[in-house]
């Protein structure tokens, strides 16, 4: 994990809080300047006093404050990012109060940061030589590797009247993996069943279903799956073996071989956010197929990602995901690496961004377009797209 420099910039930034002050203590200095009188210069004196106290006590202890960002696996498009903060008062008697941690982001937007603050981290005290953790939320804006540089830990305590700010330089890497949307369970129902890809006998035994063959008889074996005719009639005890089914297979093939220059696209469509849907729905075949309990895997036509084998789980599910968050629209693509001769016994279902087309896959696959992903998606009870 990198470390966060051990010697931080310190910066003050004036609040609007303290600007209103410095003017009534303008106005308060004016007055017993002009008509001297001892109310108001004790008066412009505390308030001289207060600031100083302001500026100078809570900046001289919050400069033994260190802070090192415990970064996040990852993140989702969608979903929040909780970033973690480890926040150590190396100082021996002096405690700090107030403390506030963020990144230090440019604005959201294109070309600008991909993670959108939604809380930051708030420690109230931190006592001499304590350690404690604060937890920020971001909202991820869009897919990829989401960068984070500085963050800093800030306070205005006592009075509000100035902010006191530790820059820390940690540079780091989230991967920000693509949204998910809640497709409709009988889409995959509807086009693995019965298929190459449905539910099938296993050719190895193991499991609770129809008749697979007899074996000699091992100690541990049930009393239930005893062959009893084959011991009246060899005096051997033997068990007897069934077949398990396997899963329902799925692959999912992401038609990117199209530049995204030549998508044909409608008036005021967005060709880049339409590669952008294809790759949220293909993610959601994915999660769907994983919610079902089948054998699943990614290929990925025009660009150079590596295909995945039929497997499932969660950590199956994550390197999947991984890879659709990688994928980089702005390289050249190619025109191979589909699935036009592919033997695998499997359900194979083609996303495309714009139209479909079909010889990228065999004649057997499921094409759908990028555009049909609000209609796959799940309906609430209201009738609202489910998010």
């Amino acid at each position: 994990m990198p470390v966060a420099r051990t010697t931080p910039r310190f910066r003050t930034r004036v609040v609007r809080a303290g600007v209103y002050y410095g003017i009534v203590v303008l106005v308060i200095g004016l007055a017993a300047g002009s008509r001297p009188n001892n109310l108001l210069v004790w008066i412009f004196s505390a308030l001289i006093a207060a600031f100083l106290a302001s500026g100078i006590v809570s900046g001289f202890s919050l400069l033994r404050v260190r802070a090192t960002r415990i970064e996040p696996g990852r993140g989702r498009v969608g979903e929040p990012l909780l970033v973690r903060y480890e926040v150590v008062n190396t100082a021996r008697l002096l405690p700090v109060y107030d403390l506030h941690v963020e990144e230090t982001q440019p604005k959201p937007g294109a070309g600008g940061s991909a993670l959108e603050k939604v809380g930051g981290a708030w420690l109230l005290h931190v006592g001499p030589r304590e350690r404690f953790h604060g937890e920020a939320v971001y909202r991820p804006l869009r897919r990829g590797a989401a960068r984070l540089g500085e963050f800093t830990v800030s306070t205005t305590f006592p009075f509000g009247l100035m902010r006191k700010c530790l820059h820390f330089s940690q540079p780091a890497e989230v991967l920000v993996h693509p949204e998910i949307r809640a497709l409709r369970a009988d889409v995959l129902a509807q086009i693995a069943s019965g298929g190459m890809g449905g539910q099938r006998l296993s050719g190895q035994p193991g499991g609770s279903d129809d008749f697979f063959g007899v074996r000699e008889y091992r100690p541990g074996d049930s009393i239930r799956s005893i062959a009893w005719k084959r011991l009246a009639g060899t005096g051997r005890l033997a068990t007897i073996e069934r077949s398990r089914a396997v899963p329902p297979r799925l692959r999912v093939l992401l038609d990117l071989r199209a530049e995204t220059a030549a998508l044909r696209v409608a008036e005021g469509e967005d060709a880049r956010a339409l590669e952008e849907r294809a790759i949220v729905l293909a993610a959601s075949f994915v999660a769907l197929a994983d919610r079902l309990g089948y054998e699943y895997a990614l290929s990925v036509a025009g660009v150079d990602v590596p295909p995945v084998a039929l497997r499932r789980g969660h950590f199956h599910r994550e390197k999947i995901m991984s890879l659709l968050a990688s994928v980089d629209l702005d390289r050249a693509r190619t025109a191979g690496n589909g699935l036009s001769a592919s033997d695998e016994r499997a359900t194979i279902v083609v996303v495309h961004p714009d139209r479909a087309d079909t010889e990228v896959a065999p004649e057997a696959a499921w094409h759908f377009v990028a555009r049909q992903l609000d209609g796959l998606v799940e309906r609430a009870a209201g009738g609202e797209v489910a998010p």
